[in-house]
């Protein structure tokens, strides 16, 4: 008898090791969290009105940096040989308490400074519960390499996960933002 569930006992124990650990507070320090954030707010944030993308860069709009970062929170995160993967949410405006997240992967040089950055998908507004259930799912198979097309709105069959990429919108890495496709 033992010997007939052994086989399904081993592939539980097995699939359960392999669970990559995401939890950030499990990986980072508070103040390691937020170097993180800061290097990368002024990307997955929205600036300040008015205000070009070559400028968001100034030291005047730190406090402005600072107030997006207390907003959002770093929900998961995942290092794998130089890559970093993570997932941000943070609020959008709506009549109730709904959140987006973002998620991409980013390199550091040794000095920790900066040298890739992309956003893989940004979510669509959902409320917090909804929101976590969705992303983290997407999150998982981001990091895993699996597809992530299927969960695109033209192709989600009328359930809101991915709102970017699209069929007209893109992240350009070179740039390390969202542009519109030619001919939109």
């Amino acid at each position: 008898m033992i010997r007939k569930f052994l086989p399904i006992v081993l592939a539980l124990v097995w699939s359960c090791s392999q669970i990559k650990e995401y939890d950030p507070g499990k990986q980072l320090s508070p103040q390691e969290k937020d170097q993180l954030m800061t290097k990368i707010s002024r990307y997955f944030a929205k600036g300040p009105e008015n205000v070009s993308e070559q400028q968001k860069f100034s030291s005047q709009y730190d406090e402005h940096y600072r107030k997006k970062i207390s907003e959002a929170r770093l929900e998961q995160y995942y290092k794998s040989d130089d890559d970093v993967f993570f997932l941000i949410s943070q609020p959008s405006p709506s009549l109730k308490v709904k959140r987006n997240a973002t998620a991409g992967r980013l390199r550091l040089n040794d000095s920790g400074e900066l040298t890739e950055y992309e956003e893989i998908f940004r979510t669509w507004k959902m409320t917090p519960d909804t929101l976590k259930a969705r992303s983290y799912f997407l999150f998982d198979k981001m990091v895993t390499g699996e597809p992530l097309s299927p969960y695109y709105t033209e192709n989600s069959d009328g359930v809101d996960y991915i709102e970017f990429p699209d069929d007209r919108t893109y992240f350009d890495k070179a740039s390390r933002s969202w542009k519109i496709k030619k001919g939109y």
